[in-house]
């Protein structure tokens, strides 16, 4: 056996190290999950996210951190030569697209995950989820792919607002500052698409469908080579921020069969294998669920997913090093996942709205069994992530602050006045949300 394999005690066998490539706090959850287990975890990642700070990581530092490009020469050069033979786990839409693009070179010295590439890559295509739910027969919103500005004006007297402008290539959507934009009327859009254009960023408009965020669900399934699924996994979610088209804030462990069922036929008419999340919301005009996004990956919510009681990190780990786990059929209900800043300003948005008592969300926080940065046994990653979250908030109120200054300052004669804000030319006024979905 290889010398990059670590002895973990005496009565453990040599453990396989793995590799967490991209992510956020999914990333974090994956690196603790395995971590516990006495996996060695090195982290390759940016040099801002939380889990380069984890108990559990070794964190790899490359030059030009801030570039992907970066994570495929370490991958593929010599200097990650020390861990031949590792698993390799793709936690983002950028770290997937870099590892079906070089999966023949990284198949060579890493463990990959299961599964076609090709279809993990599709996975990474608004479109193409799109025409695969149609062609499963599983309800979808309307959608329009528009490639140019002609395209939009033709279409545009079939639009109904407010709708959804994504990127049409999943990990485009850092271009965008967002995976989703919300077009409220025609002139909005007319700017943002013009703004993706610019980008040379791919767009897909689809239908915004009503109702509030607690008609948002997920499933998560584990296909093995036969198809069959080692894991039946949904859950619910009760907010996120903002109000409509943000990241989820209030997710509950909740079993719903018709998100498993039609969870389950989507990726079984792919032919898909390995690691799946299906991500719906139920349209209060037909009752049905209907898809709003699709990951071949793990997503935000795993930590709450392993505190009840199904480790997909493990289980994956235990696949690719030629174990055979058992399948996690069952999990704890009614356990919460929070991020307690976030779902404040929610809930401080549905009560001015006049659609949650403050109460009821005082009472929700009793319920809380999970955050997704902190946990007592590794305290770092959150203190970090926190810092991160006030250093960007001060810049934010400083902003503020300096734009109220401007604007309260006394007038000045036409010839020595500077140009306004609105005169230098802005982005178009939208909502952005994080995620990919509400994970």
């Amino acid at each position: 056996m290889s010398d990059n394999f670590v002895r973990v005690n005496d009565t453990t066998s040599r453990l396989v190290p793995t590799v967490v490539l991209g992510g956020e706090a999914n990333a974090l959850s994956v690196a603790r999950s395995l971590g516990a287990h006495g996996i060695k975890v090195v982290a390759v990642n940016y040099p801002y996210e939380a889990v380069r700070l984890s108990r559990y990581v070794r964190y790899v530092h490359l030059e030009n951190d801030n570039s992907a490009e970066s994570w495929k020469r370490f991958l593929l050069g010599h200097e990650s030569d020390h861990l031949r033979g590792s698993v390799l786990l793709a936690c983002s839409d950028e770290a997937i697209s870099l590892v079906t693009d070089n999966h023949a070179a990284l198949s060579d010295k890493f463990l990959l995950e299961e599964g076609d590439p090709t279809a993990r890559r599709e996975l990474l295509d608004k479109f193409a989820i799109c025409q695969r739910a149609e062609e499963s027969r599983i309800s979808t919103v309307r959608y329009w792919p528009v490639r140019s500005t002609q395209e939009l004006e033709h279409c545009m007297g079939d639009l109904c607002f407010p709708l959804v402008m994504k990127p049409l290539y999943s990990p485009n959507a850092d271009l965008l500052k967002g995976k989703a934009l919300l077009s409220s009327d025609q002139a909005t859009l007319r700017e943002q698409f013009a703004l993706a254009k610019s980008l040379q960023v791919g767009v897909l408009l689809m239908e915004y469908i009503p109702g509030g965020d607690d008609q948002l669900c997920s499933y998560y399934t584990y296909l093995d080579e036969f198809g069959n699924p080692l894991v039946h996994f949904t859950k619910r979610l009760k907010r996120r921020h903002p109000l409509g088209s943000g990241q989820g804030t209030y997710h509950i462990t909740e079993w719903i069969p018709e998100a498993a069922e039609l969870g389950l036929k989507f990726f079984r008419h792919m032919n898909f294998r390995g690691l799946g999340n299906i991500e719906f919301k139920r349209d209060p005009r037909d009752g049905k669920l209907k898809i709003i996004e699709v990951n071949a990956r793990f997503t935000a919510s795993d930590c709450l997913i392993a505190k009840s009681g199904v480790n997909l990190a493990l289980l994956t780990y235990e696949r690719l090093t030629g174990q055979r786990p058992s399948p996690m059929l069952d999990y704890e209900k009614s356990l919460v996942l929070c991020r307690p800043v976030k779902d404040a300003l929610a809930a401080w948005e549905l009560w001015k709205a006049g659609d949650l008592r403050l109460s009821s969300w005082f009472r929700d926080l009793r319920r809380i069994n999970q955050f997704p940065f902190f946990e007592w046994r590794d305290p770092m990653p959150a203190s970090f992530a926190w810092r991160r979250r006030a250093r960007r908030l001060g810049a934010r109120l400083w902003r503020v602050m300096k734009v109220r200054k401007f604007r309260s300052a006394p007038a000045q004669s036409a010839s020595s006045a500077p140009r306004s804000v609105a005169s230098y030319g802005s982005y178009p006024s939208a909502q952005r949300t994080p995620a990919e979905g509400t994970e």
